[in-house]
């Protein structure tokens, strides 16, 4: 019988990125170990505009930091640098760690800066102490101005980090990052795209995944009460039961008033999670609105309405689409609840 191939060894890898946003350190910063964020001097930026870069038709773009959206990555073209540090058995497997980790600060950089996108992308990798680097690159183009950067303050950064603890140890967050992300790599897509039924699915599925998250230690920590109050409201039940005429309807009244007694109706929880969490009362009902939206309009056939899905995922003045402002609100305020 032929052996397989052996695994290679597990080697230290460092990886290099671009990365751009509205807000970043002056200063390098070395928040954790492994991972280290700095401007670039002036002639590193002269010369990554020309390092690993594809042959295609160049738009006039009035800026001279830009991220070009390249399907399955984007090209950032940015005055800052990202190092990530892994250990991984190969090139396929370092990129790939370290793009996890990048997906986590990113979000979190998002998510301490309103209203603001961050982008990354991995121009080049190698093994410490050795010379050689290697690189990779994709096809087609959207553009996204940057525009230009200011300071990122301490706080800020002291916040950015402590999110992307969170994201990288608490299952909740987790869960709803990672709709988070998928909303975001599929409104990236370039060129035509009739998905905005699954991107905005993402979007109430971020939300849902911190009430959720949020909840179940609530009825937990309440799950005495909410038994004697189930076998009260049985009780009351059973002795009006006989007298219902619209027994069906009766049945149907009781499913739902054991869901809110459980904590379990979704509505009545994403009330709580928000009030819980110190999410607003405009976000909050948007947020009721939306999962209205999507349930009615989106988990049936059928085709919802082009000003409908505009008004939750349409960005206006620069900002970003409501959908997204209601989604990343959740998450912010779970992960600063978790700190």
């Amino acid at each position: 019988m032929a052996k397989g191939k052996a695994p290679e060894p597990l080697k230290h890898w460092q990886t290099w990125w671009s990365i751009g946003g509205p807000k970043l350190p002056d200063a390098e910063i070395i928040p954790v170990p492994g991972l280290s964020l700095a401007r670039l001097t002036e002639d590193q930026f002269q010369q990554s505009k020309n390092e690993f870069r594809q042959v295609l038709p160049r738009p006039q773009i009035p800026n001279e930091e830009f991220v070009m959206h390249i399907p399955p990555k984007d090209e950032v073209h940015s005055r800052y640098r990202l190092q990530i540090d892994v250990m991984a058995n190969g090139e396929e497997e370092a990129a790939r760690i370290a793009q996890q980790h990048v997906d986590r600060l990113l979000i979190s950089l998002s998510l301490v800066i309103p209203d603001a996108r961050y982008f990354a992308e991995l121009r080049k990798l190698r093994v410490l102490g050795e010379p050689g680097e290697m690189s990779a690159w994709s096809p087609s183009y959207t553009a996204f101005i940057l525009g230009g950067t200011v300071p990122l303050d301490d706080d800020e950064i002291k916040r950015t980090f402590s999110v992307m603890g969170t994201l990288g140890k608490d299952a909740t967050a987790e869960n709803s990052y990672v709709h988070l992300l998928s909303a975001w790599r599929l409104q990236e897509t370039s060129g035509p795209k009739p998905l905005q039924r699954s991107i905005l699915q993402h979007y109430v599925l971020c939300i849902e995944s911190v009430v959720s998250g949020f909840m179940t230690g609530i009825r937990k920590a309440d799950a005495d009460k909410i038994r004697a109050r189930e076998r009260e409201f049985a009780n009351e039940f059973a002795e009006g039961f006989t007298k219902r005429a619209d027994k069906p309807r009766a049945i149907r009244d009781a499913m739902f008033e054991l869901n809110k007694i459980g904590l379990t109706h979704i509505i009545p929880s994403i009330e709580h999670t928000a009030d819980a969490l110190g999410i607003s009362k405009s976000v909050r009902d948007d947020a009721i609105e939306l999962y209205k939206f999507r349930s009615k309009r989106l988990s049936h056939p059928g085709r919802p309405k082009e000003e409908d899905l505009e008004k939750w995922l349409g960005a206006k003045n620069s900002k970003l689409c409501l959908a997204d402002t209601i989604a990343r609100n959740f998450l912010d305020k779970y992960c600063e609840w978790r700190r």
